[in-house]
């Protein structure tokens, strides 16, 4: 997870990402009344406090959530973010990407939850149609959890400290838990208005997400996708009762969000410590975990997607770290692999992946990883054991420098 990104967490957390009209608020307390009830019983929570539902049209959702993007967004920390994905083959170069997500993430909202204020906002025009309702119930369903077991400030405290990974994997859950029972709600619907759901759904425009690389829609969706199977299998086991427990204990990587048996036996995540290096001219500006899922899909994005999700199947644990020097990015990343054959996967994994997305050469492979011919950038993997070391830098130099200095701590450590 970026560090730019983190107040975009904050907000998209609550957020329901899918096309639909509603309507002006006026005149619908009734049948905003019959769906909290509706909310209520289908998730088996009653409301603390009264809700709170904001009705605008779907131009002023749009300008409201583009205002506090722009708000919360740090240019600075997009542009660092965004020299990272270049530099990994992520992005060509031609796509802003703090305007790129904003213009994706606005145009994806079709409501959100404000646990700030305990406002659910819903746009539309003037019609409630069943997919609109649904919409409604999804943001009742974070209401509902939020005063319950407020995941909010555990949420918002988490990425106050900067520990974003953790912050994903509660996303996941309270957005699982909403689509969970959104479709829930939608099967209780008569059949003609569970096919006008579906299509209106299906007619959204997706021309700002067509003109993206895949991947920016895949992590949109993910919390969402995956956090949606991460319910089901909950209640499946152990009842609604189960899924109440998770916002007890909380699950704290995608990993757990992924397979939810490794949330079931509280499996932690392996330690894996980066040594600190001072890098001449660069400053360290982020670091952290990058977890299973940001794994597969940023770091592995130049492989064939089956073979990106064994490799990242392997996960145990991680570290990244980004150096900035105003101008060039300098990328180091430590995986630790639950077996020394996992470590062996991700190394001949990634070694793939950077030759098809970096400008590299081809380099040697040895036993223990594979030093990158350079080319306009640099690249270098090793392993030892369960440890792969990735390196990656705009500027060949600092590139080797840096894997250098790694190396040999890393040696003697």
């Amino acid at each position: 997870m970026r560090r730019f990104l983190a107040p975009l967490l904050v907000l998209m957390i609550l957020a329901t990402s899918c096309g639909g009209d509603s309507p002006d608020a006026a005149g619908l307390e009734d049948e905003l009344d019959f769906l909290i009830t509706a909310a209520e019983d289908i998730r088996g929570l009653t409301f603390i406090e009264p809700p709170t539902i904001v009705i605008v049209s779907s131009d002023d959702l749009a300008d409201r959530f583009r205002r506090r993007l722009e708000e919360d967004l740090d240019p600075d920390e997009a542009f660092v973010t965004q020299r990272l994905f270049e530099l990994l083959g992520l992005l060509d170069g031609s796509v802003d990407l703090l305007q790129a997500y904003t213009d994706l993430y606005t145009a994806a909202t079709a409501g959100f939850y404000d646990f700030e204020t305990d406002e659910m906002v819903v746009g539309g025009d003037d019609v409630l149609g069943p997919l609109t309702k649904t919409i409604v119930v999804h943001e009742l369903i974070h209401a509902l959890t939020d005063q319950h077991f407020g995941f909010g400030d555990k949420l918002e405290a988490l990425v106050d400290e900067e520990r974003y990974h953790e912050a994903a994997a509660i996303q996941a859950l309270a957005e699982g838990d909403a689509t969970y029972f959104q479709i829930a709600y939608l099967q209780t619907l008569p059949s003609s208005e569970q096919v006008d759901a579906v299509q209106e759904s299906l007619a959204v425009d997706t021309s700002i997400s067509d003109s993206l690389p895949a991947w920016f829609n895949e992590d949109l969706t993910w919390p969402y996708d995956a956090g949606f199977a991460f319910a089901d299998h909950l209640i499946t086991d152990l009842g609604i009762s189960g899924l109440n427990q998770a916002y007890t204990l909380l699950p704290t990587t995608s990993e757990h969000i992924i397979h939810p048996n490794s949330y079931f036996t509280r499996q932690p995540p392996l330690q894996a410590a980066l040594p600190e290096i001072t890098l001449e001219g660069y400053e360290v500006v982020e670091e952290g975990e990058w977890g299973e899922w940001n794994l597969e899909l940023y770091l592995l994005d130049g492989v064939d997607p089956g073979e990106a999700i064994v490799a990242a199947t392997g996960w145990g644990g991680d570290q990244y770290r980004i150096y900035w020097n105003g101008s060039e990015v300098a990328f180091a990343y430590l995986f630790v692999g639950d077996t020394p054959r996992d470590a062996e996967e991700m190394a001949e994994s990634l070694a793939a992946s950077l030759r098809e997305s970096m400008a590299i050469g081809s380099g040697p492979t040895t036993q223990r990883g594979t030093t990158f011919t350079p080319g306009a950038d640099y690249a270098f993997i090793e392993r030892d054991e369960a440890e792969v070391l990735l390196v990656a830098a705009g500027d060949p130099v600092i590139g080797s420098r840096l894997a250098t200095q790694l190396q040999s701590a890393l040696d003697s450590g």
